[in-house]
């Protein structure tokens, strides 16, 4: 095979090549590499364009990530000669510490996530792309650290509320409409708090910063009943449903623009939401009432969307500034 590299490989051997070296090794089958010289007019080049528009139109694209090749066909383990010390270090890393999203209890949230989303967006995505973004997204810091303790089920809500010393209300358990009380609950509403006059502010912010189409991921009220799902992944899910519109680039250049203020918008309200109803738990003498809010929400949405600066940027993570915002009067979080 040769002398090993000297500089650091990428990562592990992606699905096609395992799939292709499969073929390789493989003495039932006849796999040979031709190069095809691109944008020449060259007969293999025409052929292969001729394939790609076929499995565009056709509404099944090849899901590469679905290859699959038996076990102990091809060795995956990383070549460990001539390499720098950060990267064997990091390689240790990767395969000895169990990453938070190999977890069992975590597997369950990405399987329901895969599922929703697949229900609404009629498309499959991989969840381990895309969990990894909810740090990246334009959302106050907070909701950033809920979404994630939802994600590992060790949000405290529901079946794994314990209660507040001094306190004999019961609605950090269960809501006032007799539901267990959950994430997903609470962003969307129940006839006991009726979202609608806050969610009804919502929506025409977020009118006002969207480009006039059709796509499901523009309409907030198209996401179901888990809405902060379709969040974790809104730039792979735009990128699938606007590739009809692919030379169009003023159109695929306002959606692109205005991503970071819907997910500024939406992020700012499920915090507000998640605040109130908070408080509301631990507070004996507050009570939510989305109608009496309505004024404090459009204060909150006016706030505008952070901004990255090299001070803030931290190791391609923005780190946004924390904005003390009025809840309800005379309430601050």
């Amino acid at each position: 095979m040769g002398r090993c590299p000297k500089t650091p490989m990428s990562g592990p051997p992606t699905p096609l090549l395992k799939y292709l070296l499969y073929l390789l090794w493989d003495r039932t089958r006849q796999l040979s590499f031709v190069k095809a010289k691109a944008h020449g007019n060259d007969v293999n080049n025409n052929i292969m364009d001729k394939l790609a528009n076929e499995g565009r139109v056709s509404g099944q694209p090849l899901d590469i990530g679905a290859l699959e090749v038996p076990a102990g066909w091809v060795d995956t383990a990383p070549v460990l000669c001539h390499q720098p010390l950060d990267y064997l270090t990091r390689l240790v890393i990767r395969h000895w510490v169990q990453s938070p999203t190999e977890t069992i209890r975590f597997r369950r949230f990405l399987d329901r996530w895969t599922v929703i989303l697949g229900n609404i967006f009629s498309k499959i995505l991989h969840p381990g792309k895309h969990i990894g973004n909810v740090w990246k997204l334009h959302v106050p810091e907070g909701l950033k650290e809920v979404l994630w303790k939802e994600m590992n089920g060790a949000l405290v809500l529901g079946h794994r509320y314990f209660g507040t010393s001094g306190r004999k209300s019961n609605m950090g358990w269960v809501c006032s409409c007799g539901r267990e009380m959950s994430l997903s609950h609470i962003l969307v509403g129940c006839g006991e708090y009726d979202l609608q006059p806050l969610s009804s502010i919502l929506l025409d912010s977020l009118q006002k910063v969207s480009p006039k189409m059709t796509l499901k991921t523009l309409h907030l009220d198209e996401w179901g009943t888990s809405p902060w799902y379709p969040l974790l992944a809104l730039q792979a899910l735009e990128h699938n449903a606007l590739h009809p519109f692919k030379g169009l680039k003023a159109i695929t250049r306002k959606v692109k623009e205005s991503r970071p203020q819907r997910e500024w918008l939406i992020g700012s309200y499920f915090w507000a939401l998640w605040k109130w109803r908070m408080k509301e738990i631990h507070d004996d003498t507050f009570r939510f009432v989305p109608i009496s809010c309505a004024d404090s929400l459009e204060r909150i949405l006016l706030e505008p969307c952070p901004v990255p600066s090299p001070t803030q940027a931290i190791g391609g993570s923005v780190q946004a500034p924390r904005a003390k915002t009025k809840l309800t009067d005379g309430a601050y979080d």
